[in-house]
């Protein structure tokens, strides 16, 4: 490297240091959250191994069946005989509910919960005992401290679970254990018994997994094929480190799914910075002209001048990425405290920085630096010495020739991003990636002809304050216009973010009011009761309601309709359901909506089909089709929305005739005129105290859980694109901050004229909220029509109706953006309104 040349780049950086302040903050900013999303993931991921050590420790060979089997207790002895085998355990895992204080079943995604066997060697237990004893004798339990907690119960309590027909029994708690990361538990309520009760409660005494401990020096793959030989092939033979990658892997896949969306919302924060580094660049070698041209007199080339300043750009991306990799730390450290945003439990681990991280962090960086000073960087190469004789013009609106090329570049992105998007709408769901890939070529578009858009854009929006309160207004939209390139570049990082939020916005409202409208057309009843399934037994039927039950519900005034649903499974092709409801009680919300023939001619021989299975098997009214059990039936209705999920409705008269007269499935449950949801919801409670095992849905449950995983989503979106509008903020302080010194006798001359500190600084202020508006503006506009476009495709495949645009949230979204851009112009509004007037003219004279 040139030695003079290094000597002027860090010369350059000393001399504009405070300049480049906020700068490399915005580099800091990406790149610690680039870096940091890569920390989360090789601490979440070597936290995840770590912890397995409770379910595969010493582990060196596993047994496992393969799906819905179980492996005879017998093998436990023939493994146990072979060389080279120094300890064997058979784990019992089935499925066995239990219930809370209140007499209701522990339910995890409609799961009942677990029921582990005690290690038959010590050694080789799946879990850690962590408070109290593992059961000695039949009626004890230890119970997974995650339940406990769940559930409000303490050592020495007793606990209820349900055996496989539903009935209760009692356990007294006698210790705690933790089964650390394992998603097959995770959520899921999970006790440990002794064999007797295992047996007794649950039927089960064969085992889902064998596992060995090898002797000292036998080799784990060497015994794996000596175990493989002895089962036959019968079962998967695989060793413990296979395990325990396998484990790690599914423990991890959703903090992979998340760290893929967090690197994205990364590279956004970095091409941010991008664009504060450009803007900056370009004002100092605006700023710089004399000096450059005084370069270029005293004998400098053009190369060296152009290489001066890009490594200036290199040495504040060096050192700003160096800055970003140990914020990283924080913020990698910081998600994992964070973990619940990707629905599952991390355990706490030490920060984990790999070699790739670094390397991510510094290349990343310093080449976005240099990249983006580029453009800057030639243009200060191209400055001749002549013009160190004359003052300084700062480039303005290009004209001419490279006007009208930037027109045509920025049509011709625009319109094949419109293309795209046309394209991709046709295509319904599967086009997607066509609309968001047209609305990126929109955007290139408009980055392109944003020197020519932001100027008027700016005039239009300062407008009306402009009327209305005068002159301090109308200087803010002369001082935003005075450059626009400046202003395209600092609107344009803002709008980046503000179009992803305002995108995000928009099809999380319209996925909201789709969802909400499909579960009122598909849960017309305000309730549906019906069995859990308790037997573990993947085709098992959940079983019949109580007989009673029906009754006692239809006698409350709280519920106006008590419809008995009784299902059965056929076969048409496929297997499908089929379902029945008593003829006085089919009607009104228990009708399904009928989109061809009626449902009053429903009877004996007779059957409506859901239009899925009318479409899937081309069938119409008055075709016959064969259903099984039930002979071949003569189509009378096509429903699309109905209160259960079968797919053939049939007259309960032949349902009866075919099946036999048997208890309800199901219960749909509506309520009376003017009774509250909550208070059909007690009623209902009340009724089920003695019936643990009955479930109960409800449309305002259902409901609930989707509009606060909706907003959960928006939150976590929000929060990380606001990594990107920080970023965008730290270029408007900065590019005014620079725009305040180059235009430090122009104020001076103000103040001369009798313009007061306070009209300067609203001046600057105004200024900074024009241009963050009109980013938030662009970026609302741009966000709306991509998230408009992708979410027509959802509802024609999903739905029905339009996309929401939730104004009030946009709405904010600027609002928060103009206000953040005053907040960020506050400090160097206030340095320009104290500099005194003689010396700032002095300076500059």
């Amino acid at each position: 490297m040139n030695r003079p040349l290094l000597r002027l780049a860090l010369a350059g950086l000393r001399a504009h240091a405070v300049r480049l302040l906020l700068t490399a903050a915005a580099v800091v900013v990406g790149v610690s959250f680039l870096a940091g999303t890569l920390v989360y993931g090789d601490t979440a991921r070597a936290a995840f191994y770590d912890d397995l050590a409770r379910s595969a420790r010493n582990v060196d060979v596993v047994v496992e069946p393969p799906t819905a089997e179980l492996i005879e207790t017998a093998t436990v002895a023939r493994i146990g005989a072979l060389g080279g085998v120094a300890a064997v355990d058979g784990r019992i895992t089935t499925w066995l509910g239990m219930l809370d204080r209140d007499g209701r079943l522990l339910m995890n995604s409609s799961h009942v919960g677990y029921a582990l066997s005690l290690p038959a060697v010590d050694t080789l237990a799946p879990y850690d005992l962590t408070a109290g004893r593992l059961p000695a004798t039949t009626g004890e339990v230890a119970v997974e401290q995650g339940t406990l907690d769940r559930a409000r119960y303490a050592l020495g309590d007793v606990i209820t679970v349900v055996d496989q027909a539903g009935e209760p029994h009692p356990l007294t708690v006698v210790g705690a254990v933790d089964l650390g990361v394992n998603r097959l538990y995770g959520g899921s309520s999970v006790v440990a018994l002794t064999g007797a009760d295992l047996a007794a409660l649950t039927g089960t005494e064969r085992y889902a997994q064998i596992v060995v401990t090898a002797e000292r020096g036998t080799d784990p793959a060497v015994l794996r094929d000596r175990i493989a030989t002895t089962v036959d092939g019968r079962y998967e033979v695989i060793t413990g480190d296979r395990l325990r990658d396998r484990l790690a892997r599914d423990a991890a896949k959703y903090v992979d799914g998340f760290l893929a969306v967090l690197v994205g919302f990364g590279l956004v924060s970095l091409t941010v910075s991008g664009f504060v580094i450009y803007n900056t660049f370009a004002i100092l070698a605006a700023q710089r002209t004399r000096e450059l041209a005084l370069l270029r007199c005293v004998g400098a080339t053009r190369r060296q001048v152009t290489g001066s300043v890009l490594l200036e750009a290199l040495l504040l991306g060096a050192v700003a990425s160096v800055g970003g990799l140990v914020a990283s730390l924080l913020v990698g450290y910081g998600l994992i405290w964070g973990r619940e945003l990707v629905a599952t439990d991390i355990p706490l681990h030490a920060p984990v920085v790999r070699w790739p991280t670094v390397a991510v962090a510094l290349g990343f960086g310093t080449f976005v630096a240099v990249a983006s000073a580029l453009v800057p960087a030639l243009g200060a190469g191209r400055v001749s010495p002549l013009t160190a004789l004359r003052d300084s013009v700062l480039a303005e609106s290009p004209t001419g020739r490279g006007r009208t090329v930037r027109i045509a570049v920025a049509a011709a992105l625009v319109g094949a991003g419109l293309l795209a998007g046309v394209a991709g709408l046709s295509l319904a769901f599967t086009g997607l990636p066509l609309v968001l890939g047209g609305g990126m070529l929109a955007f290139l578009g408009t980055v392109v002809a944003a020197p020519l858009l932001v100027p008027a854009a700016v005039r239009a929006v300062g407008w009306l304050p402009a009327r209305f309160f005068g002159t301090v207004p109308g200087l803010a939209v002369a001082g935003a216009r005075r450059n626009p390139r400046r202003a395209a570049a600092t609107t344009m990082a803002l709008m980046i973010g503000v179009a992803l939020m305002s995108m995000f916005s928009v099809l999380l409202a319209t996925a909201r009011e789709q969802t909400g409208r499909e579960l009122e057309e598909n849960f017309p009843v305000e309730f549906v009761l019906r069995n859990a399934r308790v037997d573990g037994a993947p085709d098992a039927r959940r079983g019949p309601l109580p007989p009673e039950l029906a009754g006692v519900l239809a006698a409350r005034p709280e519920f106006a309709t008590v419809a008995e649903v009784r299902l059965r499974h056929e076969f048409l092709g496929d297997r499908l359901r089929v379902w029945s409801v008593p003829a006085e009680q089919l009607r009104g919300p228990i009708v399904p909506e009928v989109v061809d023939g009626s449902i009053a001619g429903l009877r004996p021989g007779t059957v409506a089909v859901s239009r899925r299975l009318a479409d899937a098997r081309a069938l119409a009214v008055g075709d016959s089709v064969p259903l099984g059990t039930l002979g071949p039936l003569t189509v009378v209705a096509v429903y699309d929305d109905a209160p259960t999920e079968g797919a053939a409705l049939v007259a309960a008269e032949q349902f009866d005739s075919v099946y036999g007269h048997t208890d309800p499935d199901e219960l749909l449950v509506d309520l009376a005129p003017g009774v509250t949801t909550a208070v059909g919801r007690q009623a209902i409670d009340a009724v089920l105290r003695d019936h643990p095992v009955v479930q109960v849905s409800s449309q305002a449950d259902q409901t609930d859980r989707l509009t606060a995983s909706l907003d959960e989503l928006l939150g976590i979106f929000a929060a990380l694109l606001g990594m990107s509008v920080l970023i965008a903020l730290f270029g408007i302080g900065n590019t005014l901050s620079l725009s305040v010194f180059e235009r430090a006798r122009e104020s001076a001359t103000m103040r001369a004229l009798g313009m007061s500190r306070r009209q300067l600084r609203a001046v600057l202020l105004t200024e900074a909220a024009l241009v963050a508006a009109v980013g938030a503006l662009a970026g609302v506009l741009l966000g709306v029509t991509v998230g408009w476009a992708a979410a027509i495709g959802l509802i024609s495949a999903y739905g029905h109706g339009l996309p929401v645009v939730p104004v009030g949230q946009l709405a904010l979204f600027v609002a928060l953006a103009a206000g953040a851009g005053v907040l960020a112009a506050l400090l160097p509004a206030r340095r320009a309104a104290r500099a005194p007037i003689v010396t700032a003219m002095a300076d500059h004279g």
